[in-house]
């Protein structure tokens, strides 16, 4: 098996996208559904008219794949895949405020910070593994982003109840993918970031632990390399 060292590196911050959370503006709502059929909000109603919830479901989705060429630097890479989860009310004409409210609300009601705006794991600094290279020929390296997201329908006990629908995130994650590993990452994100690879080893049947990224920083480092 052939083993290349790590590299890490830090992205400048136009590289990356902004973090934004419950403590940031609020964003203006984006729904799936048309002006036209969204319920109206009537004057005077706040969402803090005892706020009920429905279960929350949770989901994760993979939002930004990065490809990395042999030198495992920033000039040498290509996104590949830019996907932003950005939080939304749907159902309901909200107003702009809403979303930091419920969200707020939805939090305490699941133990949990929920976010606002748009998912990003909040760090310039990513180190990427390339252990686990089985075909020298195949240098190439992905460096994956996921959100973590919550859903929930809510019910806002104004003279005139109103109900919607939140979707949101909770954190938001990195891992890396070799290319050239002849084993698929075991985790079913890691899986799809590297359908992105231009190629990939044959396959020997086996899954391997995906390399799961803290909050600061991803894998371990052989090699520091910083952004301008």
């Amino acid at each position: 098996m052939i083993m290349r060292t790590a590299a890490a590196f830090a992205l400048p911050a136009a590289f990356l996208t902004a973090c934004a959370t419950t403590d940031a503006a609020p964003e203006p709502n984006p729904t799936t559904t048309s002006a036209a059929t969204l319920t109206p909000v009537a004057p005077g109603c706040e969402p803090t008219a005892g706020i009920r919830w429905s279960k929350p479901s949770t989901d994760a989705e993979l939002i930004k794949v990065t490809l990395f060429g042999e030198q495992i630097t920033e000039s040498d890479s290509t996104v590949v895949l830019d996907k932003p989860f950005t939080t939304s009310i749907t159902q309901v004409a909200a107003p702009q405020a809403w979303t930091a409210a419920l969200a707020a609300s939805l939090g305490k009601e699941i133990g949990r910070t929920v976010k606002t705006g748009t998912a990003a794991t909040g760090t310039s600094r990513h180190l990427l593994l390339s252990e686990g290279q089985d075909d020298p020929a195949i240098p190439e390296l992905l460096l994956y982003e996921t959100a973590e997201t919550i859903t929930a329908t809510f019910t806002v006990g104004c003279a005139t109840p109103v109900t919607g629908t939140l979707t949101a995130w909770t954190s938001a994650t990195a891992g890396s993918v070799t290319c050239g590993s002849r084993r698929e990452p075991a985790e079913a994100l890691g899986r799809l970031a590297r359908a992105h690879c231009p190629r990939t080893a044959a396959p020997d049947g086996s899954a391997r632990p995906d390399i799961r990224l803290p909050d600061d920083m991803v894998g371990a480092s052989a090699r520091t390399i910083e952004g301008s």
